[in-house]
């Protein structure tokens, strides 16, 4: 089950299942600090470790954590418990690839370079059936290397000014672009994998709060938001305002406000006009005050607010698409229940001008008979 989980959590934000792990069991009130730390501690020879996300798991009491490593999971080195507040925290990743696949990768990369299953087959000698077999296991696996024939990004990390080894935005920029054009050929999803790899810190989890918002953005998509961010420099006080005063336009949809806030709220706080530790509070006030909530929402929201738990982002964004899933639910339940009283209306009518021709003739021969009678008498 925490493998299905993992999968579908990479399937969501656009990441390999073999570049990540989930981790289990995190106490919620474990901070942040010493959350990074015990991974770090435990995680250290699996390469760099990036937190893609977290989110409460009733079931469990406790956080889940995905984490993204910039290589695929080396299942040697991998622990399967991290310890930790709380007692030690469960490690799952996706099981190891068979042979078949391994075999099947290395026959498809030679054909990405010129080779056919079937000359190579033929220049070792090999028979009929296992030419054959040879060409089922590379159909099989396709999906490799086309990878291995790319030129990765820069580091890009949205810090003022650039770490070690790290880019400033308008190198990266120019950079990612043009890889971009160069990338028509991939799948729009792999392109968003490429460009998710040039990208650390900020950028990354700005980037994977788009995604989740709209798994169906594309990576240009993507640049373009992220030149929005970073790539026009505005005085703190300006951009500081612009959080305060952003509220829910006309017709703007609750989860399309909630990510126009993000960007706000990320820019500044990597300008230094906001502290990181206040962005939750901040969001979750003006969705409180600057947005039109359902009754549920808003009751949910300000017990958070009383207790001092404001949600994240991706918590916040999860809130509410769930009540906007629940709004469309309730109109479409009132839209055919107005369309069924609307129809039974039309039938009492039709029924009603059915009937009208009959009470007519009754009416009538009464009428008759009446007429009738008194000319008898």
């Amino acid at each position: 089950m925490a493998v299905t989980m993992l999968q579908d959590w990479c399937r969501w934000m656009g990441v390999s299942p073999r570049r990540a792990l989930l981790v289990l069991g995190v106490p919620e009130d474990c901070d942040d600090a010493e959350f990074q730390e015990s991974l770090e501690a435990a995680l250290w020879p699996l390469g760099h470790i990036t937190v893609l996300g977290k989110v409460f798991r009733e079931e469990d009491r406790a956080t889940a954590a995905l984490v993204g490593l910039d290589r695929e999971v080396d299942y040697a080195l991998v622990p399967r418990e991290i310890p930790g507040a709380g007692g030690p925290w469960h490690v799952a990743f996706v099981p190891r690839s068979s042979g078949e696949e391994f075999l099947g990768r290395v026959f498809h990369f030679l054909e990405q370079h010129g080779q056919s299953v079937e000359g190579l087959a033929g220049a070792l000698g090999l028979g009929l059936p296992r030419m054959c077999w040879l060409r089922s296991v590379s159909r099989a696996v396709q999906p490799l290397l086309g990878a291995l024939r790319y030129q990765r990004l820069g580091v890009f990390s949205g810090r003022d000014p650039p770490g070690p080894g790290e880019e400033c935005f308008e190198a990266w920029l120019d950079h990612a672009g043009d890889m971009l054009q160069l990338w028509q050929e991939v799948s729009e999803r792999e392109r968003r994998r490429r460009l998710l790899e040039g990208l650390r810190g900020t950028a990354r989890q700005l980037t994977y709060g788009l995604l989740a918002e709209n798994p169906a953005r594309t990576a240009q998509d993507c640049l373009a938001a992220l030149t929005q961010v970073f790539g026009e420099r505005e005085s703190q006080a300006t951009i500081r305002l612009k959080c305060v005063v952003a509220r829910q336009q006309t017709g703007e949809r609750l989860s399309a406000f909630v990510l126009r806030l993000e960007v706000l709220l990320q820019k500044a706080v990597e300008m230094g006009a906001l502290a990181r530790a206040s962005a939750d509070h901040l969001r979750l006030r003006q969705v409180l005050t600057r947005a039109s909530l359902i009754e549920p929402l808003d009751e949910a929201l300000r017990k958070l607010r009383l207790v001092g738990r404001p949600p994240r982002f991706l918590e916040m964004l999860g809130l509410v698409r769930e009540a906007e899933a629940w709004e469309a639910s309730v109109a479409r339940n009132l839209r055919a229940r107005a369309q069924r009283e609307a129809d039974a209306r039309a039938q009492r009518e039709a029924d009603a001008r059915a009937e009208a021709p009959a009470v007519a003739r009754a009416q009538a021969k009464a009428e008759d008979e009446k007429v009738e009678k008194e000319e008898e008498e």
